[in-house]
């Protein structure tokens, strides 16, 4: 029987697509560029929602946000709901999870033999014997010993009781200094727990799946004052293509987040106390600066894999839940909106395969794929009510299941695009968007109402449609005995 290989699913929070080295020169990421040259690189990865809890919900389930009810970020997974984590523990995998997971108040079976789950960005501003009322989502009363990660309880091990003694505001716009040692940083703690994880409790009996999941570089942009952060320099940090003018054509929400950075001249479609060049720049070095310290501990947990010979041996697959506007159209964050700069994510899948060549990949993938993905790895049978495609098959077997377009929701917002065209259909609303992608990779201009692009909009109506339909249970099941065929 051949051997099952060990699972490393690594994975980042709000990372942009182009915040790594392979695919943007200006960040600096060595480990993940010299593990793409190993791995399929799939340069057209989607995540299913661009909010961090449905996002992971369709992960862990393999299931769409509409499937399996987390349409949105104060929603939660039903316990009726399996996670693939469950699934491959199940099969005779030891599973284990370190960082963020962001299930709320979900109390599905996680399916963990090990769980050490630090869902915090950075911690309260004050650590005491109470943790802070509506502090994710727990009572005044609730004492730390009741609920607290081991990020939380490992810096007050080490004297931090405030938040203060860590970091320190430096904007309003979201940007920090980090000023303590960096080990007191939750990104390095993280990595840190993951590399200690495989150095003394992975197990050699069996093979182990292990989630080793960074909050970073998610906002707050505290990376300012890291060692990392020297590499970068302000004047040097790009600035987007887009403006605040360029929200101003799209459906009335967008302006709800440009108004978060500053009072709207709707008059002259600007925003003169919005985010700055300046505001920008520092606020991608602080961004930059995160996801170097993350490459950085992300090469120390693949080192001890080589170290104890178990690399080769070991699916390694890379990602993030979402992106992050930064800086495009004015604005800094993520919510219910299916633009490029949130929905499109990085992608790696490093095979369990000696001298693995990598290789860049252009078919449309999304995250929802991952469950299906571990599980035929594993050698485990696909529930019939997930996504089935595994994309094992881009580094094995003959052909490939190639999709010509990709398929995403934002609650009752749906989208799909292809090589040329997105649409973004709006439940009830008579507005919505269209982009020729080809000419306006940006979506700077929104065609929803222009007379010469109703056919192609239309014929993306109707894929849209067929996803939609594909996506009910059952869907595929023949109508009767004998009757005819559609």
């Amino acid at each position: 029987m051949k051997k099952r290989p060990n699972i490393l699913f690594l994975m980042t929070d709000e990372q942009r697509y182009d915040a790594v080295g392979y695919v943007n020169p200006q960040v600096l990421t060595p480990h993940l560029d010299a593990m793409a040259r190993e791995s399929v690189c799939f340069l057209n990865a989607y995540t299913a929602n661009p909010s961090c809890i449905p996002a992971r919900a369709a992960i862990f389930t393999g299931r769409y946000p509409s499937q399996c009810g987390v349409p949105g970020y104060m929603s939660f997974l039903p316990e009726k709901e399996t996670t693939f984590m469950k699934l491959l523990r199940d099969g005779g995998y030891y599973t284990a999870v370190i960082g963020k997971q962001h299930f709320w108040k979900s109390k599905i079976e996680k399916g963990y033999d090990y769980e050490d789950i630090v869902d915090e960005h950075f911690p309260p501003e004050v650590i005491s014997d109470k943790i802070t009322e509506g502090y994710f989502g727990q009572p005044a009363n609730k004492t730390v010993s009741d609920r607290v990660s081991s990020y939380v309880t490992y810096l007050m091990e080490n004297g931090f009781t405030e938040g203060s003694q860590l970091y320190r505001q430096i904007n309003d716009k979201g940007v920090y200094e980090f000023f303590a040692d960096e080990k007191y940083h939750v990104d390095s703690y993280i990595g840190t727990r993951g590399k200690q994880w495989l150095e003394k409790e992975a197990p050699a009996d069996r093979p182990w799946f292990l989630t080793l999941s960074f909050p970073g570089p998610h906002m707050p942009f505290d990376g300012i004052g890291l060692p990392d952060a020297e590499g970068y320099h302000e004047e040097e940090m790009e600035l987007p293509d887009t403006n605040i003018r360029d929200i101003f054509n799209k459906p009335p929400h967008y302006l709800d987040i440009a108004k978060k950075f500053g009072q709207l001249d709707l008059k002259n479609h600007t925003s003169p106390d919005g985010l700055t060049a300046e505001d920008i720049r520092l606020m991608k070095k602080a961004y930059y600066a995160k996801m170097t310290l993350i490459d950085r501990k992300i090469g120390e947990v693949l080192d001890t894999l080589k170290k104890r010979g178990m690399y080769e041996d070991t699916l390694i697959l890379f990602t993030s839940d979402h992106g992050e506007y930064m800086g495009d159209f004015g604005v800094a964050t993520k919510a219910q909106y299916c633009s490029e700069a949130l929905m499109r994510v990085p992608f790696l899948l490093k095979p369990p395969v000696a001298d693995f060549k990598g290789y860049p990949e252009d078919s449309f993938i999304s995250s929802v794929e991952i469950a299906a993905t571990f599980l035929t790895a594993a050698g485990l049978p696909v529930p019939e009510n997930i996504s089935p495609r595994s994309l094992t098959q881009f580094y094995q077997g003959d052909g490939k299941e190639l999709w010509e377009d990709i398929y995403m929701e934002a609650r009752d917002i749906r989208a799909i695009r292809d090589s040329h065209y997105k649409l973004i259909y709006y439940q009830n609303r008579d507005y919505g968007e269209f982009y020729d992608l080809s000419n306006d990779p940006h979506e700077k201009y929104n065609l929803w109402d222009d007379p010469g692009v109703q056919k192609e909009k239309a014929r993306l109506m109707c894929r849209l449609a067929d996803h939609m339909i594909d996506l009910g249970e059952n869907s595929r099941q023949v109508w009767n005995i004998g009757a005819p065929r559609i």
